[in-house]
């Protein structure tokens, strides 16, 4: 690809973003969108020269329906190995209960991203590992038990799910949608300190490392 990394868009659902990258010379797709994303997906792999089969791994930052939708048609689609974390994997394959907002607030929406068709997860990730292509997954926990961020060491880039959302101001997830909010808050602060220039949420545009640590220090 021209551009190792490509922001397809995932669904109306927040605006949520998925990626694909291209990190030494394997290719991956970092979030799948709600359940209609999958065309978007297979239209951007095309249109930068790749076969669905070229996809060597699905890499799932959580188990929110607005990122793990399409993850079952990706799947049959691409043959690829589906990638989460520990704690998150056993809600994505269907054996355990999808936990709903802390209050009444966002109930329907998460009604409707909780439909989201269950698949098997291949590797289940429960500490900083690195996986195929050299892409580091590190623990990020708190908008959900077992969210992971997705660091991509020759660009510089983090994929950061809803550890962060960037729809106006760049802030901490949700309260009302985030399991732990202060957990998260945490993982804020630690991730920032890693110093990585390029953050890529999946709602909202790309900010600068610095800008993340700007908030690290304001929470």
């Amino acid at each position: 690809m021209t551009d190792p990394i490509r922001r397809v868009f995932g669904g109306l659902q927040a605006l949520v973003s998925l990626f694909v990258i291209e990190h030494r010379g394997v290719l991956t797709i970092v979030d799948t969108g709600q359940a209609h994303a999958v065309r978007r997906i297979l239209k951007a792999l095309k249109n930068a020269g790749h076969k669905p089969e070229d996809v060597r791994q699905i890499v799932l930052t959580h188990c929110h329906g607005d990122h793990a939708g399409s993850l079952k048609r990706l799947r049959e689609a691409t043959g690829a190995t589906v990638v989460a974390g520990t704690e998150d994997a056993p809600v994505i394959e269907g054996k355990a209960e999808y936990r709903g907002p802390v209050d009444n607030l966002f109930g329907t929406a998460y009604a409707n991203l909780a439909r989201f068709r269950r698949t098997p997860v291949d590797r289940v990730v429960g500490g900083r590992e690195e996986l195929d292509g050299g892409l580091l997954a590190v623990p990020t926990p708190g908008h959900t038990a077992g969210h992971i961020a997705v660091v991509a060491p020759d660009l510089g880039a983090a994929f950061t799910g809803d550890m962060v959302w960037h729809l106006g101001p760049l802030r901490a997830s949700w309260r009302r949608l985030t399991q732990n909010p202060e957990q998260n808050e945490e993982s804020i602060k630690e991730f920032a300190a890693l110093g990585y220039e390029r953050i890529l949420p999946g709602h909202g545009p790309d900010v600068s490392g610095a800008r993340l640590k700007d908030l690290a220090g304001r929470l």
